[in-house]
């Protein structure tokens, strides 16, 4: 008899447990989206440019999902916290690489291009950020004129049936 006794208490633990995940999940899928849409920027404009795009991934850590489609390779890692697109000429890790003659020499090396050009791949990412926000902000915002004016047809509806 006593374990019945317990059994409100676990399934409410369970069930606070189950919102924690589902709002832990919530808050990684939505930063994956920003995450996504800015590197997104960035790539758009790198190829718009010319620029020889080696990877464009989402997340930081090993590897866990990557497909080849023409010169890029587009990759899923593991924790979806960051992400980077990898340009031909542009290696952070490595800023040497930006003086190499033999990639200097490249026309589609992210370091033979002219500075504006440098410029708009770089603030691509910022840009994306600005314009997605706007877009998601209004659509929230249509998307409540939506909601109210169903709710107000709905009523109309409920109270012609009476």
């Amino acid at each position: 008899m006593e374990i019945l006794n317990y059994m409100p208490l676990a399934a409410g633990a369970f069930s606070s447990i189950l919102g924690e995940l589902q709002t832990i999940l919530a808050v990684v899928l939505g930063l994956g989206m920003v995450i996504f849409f800015h590197e997104l920027g960035h790539f758009a404009v790198a190829k718009w440019c010319n620029v020889h795009v080696d990877r464009f991934s989402i997340g930081i850590g090993p590897i866990i999902w990557s497909y080849q489609r023409g010169e890029t390779e587009y990759a899923l890692s593991v924790l979806p916290l960051g992400g980077y697109v990898k340009m031909l000429g542009q290696d952070d890790m490595d800023p040497n690489q930006m003086t190499s003659s033999e990639i200097a020499e490249n026309p589609r090396s992210y370091s033979s291009k002219t500075v504006p050009q440098r410029m708009a791949i770089i603030s691509a990412g910022v840009a994306m950020n600005v314009a997605t926000g706007f877009l998601f902000f209004r659509s929230e915002e249509h998307t409540s004129e939506l909601q109210s004016q169903f709710r107000i047809s709905y009523a109309v509806f409920c109270l012609k049936k009476k």
